[in-house]
């Protein structure tokens, strides 16, 4: 039996040598081989009497599987089954492989192994990060190649050194020894052993030599330090650097092309009034310039690579799957930014919003939006878009407010603090008060309600009032005759053409007098005169008094007793 396995296994490598061309041999399974005493084959042989030895060797081989499953099951000793078994499966094996040299010699060299195995690949991933990542282990490999062998010449140096020793100190105690001993067959022995170690010594101390040479041709300098660096710039500028800059140029000048054709579409989005008409400008402009980066970085590859730059390729696809593999881990986190960022949020380009308790329009929104008050001084606030997005924005009425007060108005705070406002910026307000400058924080001054004088104009009144000994009159004489008294002395004043109107009526019965109330209704540009216009009021109604001979009441308490009680006596 074992001679027939031989003559099968032989022939079958017989076929295979004779149908085999050296230039592109067919991807076949080589049978395993076993060394047989077959002659040399004929290679002028046809393809007919080929494939009529395979298929003889063929029919041969499943005779004999045939056989061996016959004596499978008349046996029934495990040891013998477990034999049988590995024979029959050697044999199926070696059927397959003649059969498929069968296919190839019919076929021309293709069998249908190949084409299953071809539909059966998948794609690895791991195994095409790897490919990218090799050039760039290989370089860089490459690039510490020599501090390594330096590094690893040293320490073979240290090795072999100290093995020399402990050589030479093993020779000394051989010597000795040799020198001690008598017998002549352990003095042949101990010779031999001398010897021995001799060789140790000669090959060790020859290994020490070579590895000391280079050494000493590693760590020599070739040529300057200078012409190392020129040399070493030439090749960077010929080689790598002239792929860099190549990439990087490819880069920035599809970026900025496809960049300035994004802002031409940004353009005309915007002069749609609509807000959808804008909001839809905005989620393209977006769309564009996630398109315009990775155009750009496809280019730089395909420079790369169109260059043949390994490494280069290699770092920038790691670069890229870092920054994806980032932006998978963080942009969820940034959802309302970008929302925001499309005119979808709850802050929207173009309304009014409220930071840092002063009103501001938005007039970008983007990663650093532009907010602006026309009426501060440097009102105009640069402000990154995660601080915005939590806020609320509103359309603006037309005639709406920006601010309280501009410079060189003059208001009156709560606590009836007069002044003119001589700077006012987002952080500070600046009032000249009394003669003196004062100071506030935006958010107190904005607490105190200032009142603006100089915006629509202003009122001036007072209660003045007169004793019941008036009452007869107060209504149809004094009235009248007060303002006309108050008409004719206005008329001497600077600031009587601020003076729009002059109100004087009878306001109430107070308990110990009549009141009037005088008002005089006045323009924003007299507001300089408020205190001015309140005095003259106060002044020329007392000199009323004076020449009508009208009586000023003072606070007093009368008591009435009935007639008949007499007055209480009050005991010192």
């Amino acid at each position: 039996m074992p001679f027939r396995w031989l003559a099968i296994l032989s022939l079958g490598l017989l076929v295979q040598s004779l149908h085999a061309q050296p230039a592109s041999p067919p991807p076949t399974t080589t049978p395993t081989t076993v060394e047989s005493p077959a002659q040399p084959a004929d290679t002028s042989l046809s393809q007919e009497a080929q494939l009529q030895a395979l298929l003889k060797t063929i029919q041969d081989a499943e005779t004999q599987q045939a056989d061996l499953n016959q004596q499978l099951k008349r046996v029934s000793a495990p040891a013998e089954t477990q034999q049988l078994n590995a024979q029959i499966k050697e044999i199926t094996n070696q059927i397959k492989n003649l059969q498929t040299s069968f296919e190839e010699i019919a076929t021309g060299g293709t069998s249908s192994t190949d084409l299953q195995q071809k539909a059966s690949t998948h794609f690895n991933w791991q195994q095409e990060i790897e490919d990218i990542i090799r050039p760039l282990l290989d370089a860089m490999k490459q690039i510490t190649e020599r501090p390594r062998m330096i590094e690893h010449l040293r320490s073979e140096r240290a090795e072999h050194e100290n093995r020399l020793g402990i050589i030479d100190s093993a020779i000394a105690h051989i010597k000795k020894t040799l020198a001690a001993t008598k017998n002549s067959s352990v003095k042949k022995a101990l010779q031999t052993t001398l010897d021995q170690w001799h060789d140790y010594h000669e090959e060790t101390e020859s290994r020490l030599q070579r590895i000391q040479i280079q050494f000493e041709r590693l760590i020599k300098p070739n040529e300057s330090i200078s012409q190392r660096l020129v040399l070493t710039f030439q090749e960077f500028a010929s080689g790598r650097g002239l792929n860099l800059v190549l990439a990087v140029g490819g880069f920035l000048l599809t970026y900025l092309i496809l960049s300035k054709l994004g802002r031409l579409i940004g353009k005309i989005g915007h002069r749609g009034g609509e807000k959808t008409t804008r909001q839809l400008a905005r989620v393209t402009a977006l769309f564009f310039k996630i398109m315009t980066t990775l155009i750009a970085f496809f280019v730089a590859a395909l420079v790369l690579y169109a260059r043949g730059d390994w490494l280069l390729l290699g770092l920038s696809i790691l670069v890229a799957i870092g920054i994806m593999w980032s932006l998978q881990q963080s942009l969820p986190r940034y959802m309302t930014e970008i929302r925001a960022l499309l005119d979808l949020g709850s802050v929207r380009e173009g309304e009014r919003i409220v930071y840092a308790g002063i009103p501001w329009k938005i007039v970008a929104l983007n990663i650093y939006s532009i907010l602006h008050n026309p009426l501060l001084r440097g009102g105009t606030l640069r402000l990154p878009l995660d601080q915005l997005v939590n806020l609320q924005s509103r359309s603006s009425a037309p005639e709406e407010p920006w601010f309280p007060s501009q410079e060189n108005d003059f208001v009156i705070l709560d606590d009836d603090l007069y002044g003119k406002v001589l700077m006012q910026t987002p952080e500070v307000v600046r009032l000249q008060a009394f003669g003196a400058i004062k100071t506030f924080a935006v958010t107190d001054y904005l607490s105190k309600n200032p009142r603006n004088l100089s915006l629509d104009g202003f009122s001036v009144s007072i209660i003045f009032g007169l004793d019941y000994c008036h009452q007869a009159e107060i209504l149809s004489k004094i009235v009248p005759q007060l303002h006309a008294y108050l008409l004719e002395q206005l008329q001497q004043q600077p600031f009587a053409p601020h003076i729009k109107d002059l109100l004087v009526e009878f306001n109430e019965a107070a308990a110990s007098s009549l009141n009037l109330l005088i008002l005089a209704v006045c323009t924003g540009a007299g507001a300089e005169h408020y205190w001015s216009i309140r005095r003259f009021l106060q002044r020329t109604t007392v000199s009323a008094c004076n020449q009508y001979h009208w009586n000023i009441p003072f606070d007093q308490l009368a008591v009435h007793l009935p007639p008949t009680q007499p007055l209480p006596l009050i005991n010192p």
